[in-house]
């Protein structure tokens, strides 16, 4: 039997027989499958993966198949949210699988994906340009939504989060892209980020490549922490 790996978005293709795994008796039944197309983006889950889940159903042979049991199996892994398997005639399977899509980096060893949920790092995504976000991790939900409502009115270069964290005694800390820190507090987060970028477009601009961090916790007003003199001049 041929199983077709189809790598999506157009990043390759590979093909291998896999059936060696398979007794010979089973292979002679009239209903032996011959090939297995599946197409998947291959980035959080690997071919190995999938091939695992699915080769003890594709035991069974063509009319005998349990698709919706295959379907269930290809779910059960945490970083597929999406999966369809079908007969084609005359002994062929074809499988897609939707692969979930990392939000941001929770940590050293967790991703967060659109849906919420916290799940564990695949070896194979090690390299993520992707905010981080850290806390507790039953604030996941509103630290999320406090990122993207931050990520909204952060948009021009430079300007975006590069990382999000809160806890009690501190609150809110954010760190942009071009490495200035914000120390936010705990409520009016919109408002003080508003006033910060308010401040780049005035008496900031000038001077936004020696700034290091800005303290927005004052009602009317913001401390500024300059960088060390030797690294502006460099």
């Amino acid at each position: 039997m041929t199983f077709l790996l189809l790598v999506a978005l157009g990043l390759g293709y590979s093909a291998r027989w896999l059936w060696h795994q398979a007794p010979a008796v089973e292979l002679s039944r009239v209903d032996a499958l011959e090939n297995v197309r599946v197409k998947a983006p291959f980035r959080a889950v690997t071919e190995k993966e999938v091939e695992d889940i699915l080769l003890p159903h594709l035991r069974h042979g063509f009319f005998s198949l349990d698709i919706d049991e295959m379907r269930a199996a290809l779910l059960s892994n945490p970083w597929i949210v999406g999966a369809s398997v079908s007969r084609r005639w005359p002994n062929g399977v074809e499988v897609e699988v939707q692969e979930a899509e990392p939000l941001a980096i929770w940590g050293s060893d967790q991703l967060l994906i659109a849906s919420g949920e916290l799940l564990p790092r695949p070896e194979n995504l090690t390299d993520l340009r992707l905010p981080e976000l850290a806390g507790d991790a039953e604030l996941v939900e509103r630290i999320m939504a406090q990122y993207q409502a931050l990520a909204g009115l952060l948009t021009t270069k430079d300007m975006e989060v590069r990382r999000l964290s809160f806890d009690d005694l501190a609150g809110w800390q954010l760190e942009l892209v071009s490495g200035i820190r914000l120390h936010l507090g705990h409520d009016e987060l919109l408002e003080r980020v508003d006033r910060f970028l308010s401040l780049t477009r005035g008496v900031l601009a000038p001077h936004l490549q020696k700034v290091a961090g800005v303290d927005t916790r004052y009602n009317n007003a913001v401390a500024v922490q300059w960088k060390p003199k030797e690294k502006t001049e460099n």
